[in-house]
């Protein structure tokens, strides 16, 4: 059975597919059919390893042929799972990870694959950064369609808003580019739409002068001080320079960073963090020492810290492949004192690992319009993120349960709206939520639009899903399979 499943996808993908073909009991099918979240379990009938535009045109053509439902596969790093999908095709990018930078014209060209720890360090040799996430082994295509928040977003905004140009696979095989002056409307909705629109095989990116050293000043809270020093927070982080980035970050377990004391690694503490992002050697960075003195720190430090080599893969060994995640994000108005009180009580009280993060975002976040873009929610001051783990199965549905309802206790403060990156599984992809999602109907449904001309099948609906505009449902049910377009816009060749 399975050598005739073999025959009929080879058959399908042609001669010119020059990736790897894995079928159930293939030597490398269990490690490429899991994800960075273990509560991911799901066997795809097939994994498509390309290592080329025209691989993963090939691939999209099988799908439609074999009429399999597909997805796609960048870093493997989405809470959700949607990288995978039981019964179908996945469509694995790992094979192209190839980084391009044009120093001179301040543009990075990076493949659908690439992780974050292939990008930071081809950019840094250049004395270049690109606005990305806080882990090395994030995927860029899911961080850059959903948004892309991290160490830089103050200075130098969204990963998203930071995309010039999108090399993208259609479902009906064509390759087109998206940018500002090339298919406009599919641009706009790669920008914070997700994947639901194609797969973008090449991102072109603008990257800015930053490093190699960034200056990071950090104090250090007990549980009996953390409630007086979120307060201060409060207060002061709103009125920062854009400069300036500074998150609060209530750890279950304090890791062994540069700045947290030896005796202190392995406790509870809340870690006040703020970064320069500019120039570490310039005479205002030193505001950043300040911040270190709000409340009444246990431990302080302010250092200089390699940038893409050390700061962007500070948090990697908290949060390595392979245990049980489940993250929850919540919108906040404001940062009151109920909010304070209940995000204290939880995480004295939490029994899973992980952390609580702060977010007062603004800055460039706030400079692009909030019609230009599909990424929404740009005025909100405050993101509340749980970002937690545990080991035992058994423990899903309580743990799941608590932290849930430990958002429900925040209280008035809660915004509308929600981060698509941080959206977990049992989130749902009805539309009432969803529009809540993109700020309201009338993006949504300009979402729908062009989903209706560029995939009017829904045949990329394993992600969360916008359906085209004239199917009343989500995109769950079976489809059929898109005839093969006649035509490309664009072609690729077989590396040799």
């Amino acid at each position: 059975m399975k050598a005739d499943r073999m025959r009929q996808m080879r058959a399908a993908l042609t001669p010119e597919f020059c990736g790897r073909l894995l079928l159930p009991g293939d030597g490398d099918y269990e490690r490429r059919r899991t994800v960075w979240n273990a509560m991911v379990d799901r066997r795809p009938a097939a994994i498509a390893v390309c290592t080329s535009t025209l691989d993963v045109v090939r691939a999209v053509d099988a799908a439609r042929a074999e009429g399999l439902p597909l997805s796609v596969r960048g870093g493997g790093h989405s809470v959700s799972g949607h990288a995978l999908c039981d019964g179908g095709l996945t469509i694995d990018l790992s094979g192209m990870r190839r980084v391009t930078v044009r120093a001179g014209q301040g543009l990075v060209e990076a493949e659908g694959g690439c992780r974050l720890a292939d990008l930071d360090p081809a950019t840094a040799a250049h004395g270049l950064v690109v606005p990305a996430g806080t882990v090395s082994e994030t995927g860029l295509g899911g961080l850059a369609l959903g948004g892309g928040t991290g160490w830089l977003t103050r200075s130098y905004g969204l990963t998203c808003d930071n995309l010039v140009a999108c090399e993208v696979v259609l479902a009906d095989g064509r390759v087109v580019e998206a940018s500002a002056t090339e298919r406009a409307d599919l641009f706009w909705a790669l920008r914070g739409g997700g994947g639901n629109f194609g797969i973008v095989t090449r991102f072109t990116l603008r990257a800015h002068r930053f490093g190699p050293g960034m200056l990071v000043a950090a104090s250090l809270y007990g549980p009996e001080e953390a409630h007086e020093a979120l307060a201060a927070y409060a207060d002061l982080a709103p009125g920062l320079p854009r400069q300036i980035g500074w998150h609060a970050s209530l750890k279950k377990r304090l890791p062994a960073y540069p700045f947290v004391p030896a005796e202190r690694v392995g406790s509870p503490g809340l870690l006040l963090i703020a970064m320069w992002l500019g120039d570490a050697a310039d005479p205002a960075a030193a505001q950043v020492r300040s911040l270190t003195q709000v409340g009444r720190p246990s431990a302080q430090e302010c250092l200089v810290l390699p940038f893409a080599d050390g700061v962007q893969r500070l948090m990697d060994a908290e949060f390595p492949d392979g245990q049980r995640y489940y993250t929850k994000a919540a919108h906040l108005r404001g940062l009151d004192e109920e909010a304070i009180s209940e995000t204290v009580r939880f995480w004295t009280e939490m029994p899973m690992g992980g952390e609580i993060v702060l977010l007062g975002l603004g800055g460039a976040l706030r400079d692009v319009p909030e019609p230009d873009s599909a990424f929404s929610h740009r005025g909100c001051p405050w993101w509340l993120e749980f970002l937690l783990h545990w080991q035992d199965p058994r423990s899903d549905a309580p743990y799941v349960r608590q932290v849930r309802e430990a958002v429900g206790r925040i209280g008035d403060c809660v915004a509308a709206g929600s981060y698509l990156n941080m959206r977990n599984a049992d989130e749902g992809d009805d539309v009432r939520t969803l529009t809540e999602a993109y700020e309201g109907p009338e993006k949504y449904a300009r979402l729908r639009q062009v989903k209706s001309r560029y995939d009017p099948g829904n045949t990329f609906r394993c992600n969360w899903n916008t359906p085209p505009a004239d199917d009343p449902l989500s995109g769950a049910r079976t489809r059929q399979p898109l005839p093969r377009a006649a035509d490309q816009d664009k072609g690729d060749t077989c590396p040799s």
